[in-house]
């Protein structure tokens, strides 16, 4: 597989994109399909070429990263083109059942990324439907350039990490809006200060995080008896914070399969 063509080239295609190069991936070796000008020019600025067809017929790799409601015509494009064509499913929801009932003479792999791939971050959740080993080696390789691979074992389970982990960075943006606010104030709206801020309390979560503790014993290790932070969790549980938020994830998994039945 000598090139890799993304069918789609909004965010998530975005981030792995450029996730790939920063690992040192050849950007000659990365073409895209997409009829979005705004797209399109971010592709351009990345020295991104567009794929045709018509003038490429090697071996190709193709990531599906479109939306849903035209996941099927494009994977059925690219079927009507390439015998036994080897494809990634990028597209959240759309089970695989539905892609095979267009075609089974394909290697097809369902795969959910999510954002922070575009910094190496990436989490990517990988669900084998007919590709061989090798197949699948090589695409696990390919992903985990831009971060750490995760493969299912029940197909069920891709809406759940869809709803959790994809969807995930977009929560943690959401509660940390709060802390921009009142970071920026104590800053007196020096933006920079207030990224530098929020970046180091972030790193410094995702470090501690990895040192095999409990969340409850990293809690502690912050708030002490009758302190600041003891005073903040007590009025957060009083709010319970934690079922509303699990009542969001909850909401995203149902998306998910709604979405699957919707196609």
């Amino acid at each position: 597989m000598k090139k890799v063509v993304f069918f789609g080239a909004g965010n998530i295609a975005q981030a792995l994109i450029a996730g790939m190069i920063s690992s040192g991936f050849n950007k000659k070796d990365i073409l895209f399909v997409d009829r979005n000008i705004k797209n399109k020019n971010i592709m351009k600025k990345a020295s991104i070429k567009e794929y045709s067809f018509k003038k490429n017929r090697s071996n190709c790799l193709f990531f599906l990263a479109v939306k849903p409601k035209d996941a099927l015509n494009a994977f059925k494009e690219i079927c009507e083109e390439y015998k036994k064509p080897t494809i990634v499913s990028l597209v959240a929801g759309i089970k695989s059942k539905k892609y095979l009932s267009i075609s089974k003479d394909i290697q097809f792999i369902r795969a959910m990324p999510n954002t922070p791939s575009e910094f190496n971050k990436g989490i990517t959740a990988i669900y084998n439907v007919s590709g061989s080993l090798a197949t699948l080696k090589k695409v696990r390789a390919l992903l985990n350039r831009v971060g750490i691979t995760l493969e299912l074992d029940k197909e069920t389970k891709m809406n759940d990490f869809t709803g959790l982990i994809g969807s995930g960075p977009a929560y943690f943006f959401y509660l940390l809006k709060i802390y921009e606010k009142r970071i920026l104030k104590l800053c007196n709206g020096d933006t920079k200060q207030r990224d530098k801020i929020l970046g180091n309390l972030m790193e410094g979560v995702g470090i501690a995080s990895k040192n095999n503790k409990g969340m409850d014993e990293l809690i502690s290790a912050v708030a002490s008896k009758k302190g600041t932070t003891e005073a903040g969790l007590k009025s957060f549980k009083s709010s319970k914070i934690l079922n509303s938020f699990e009542k969001g994830i909850i909401a995203a998994v149902n998306r998910s399969k709604e979405i699957s039945n919707e196609f």
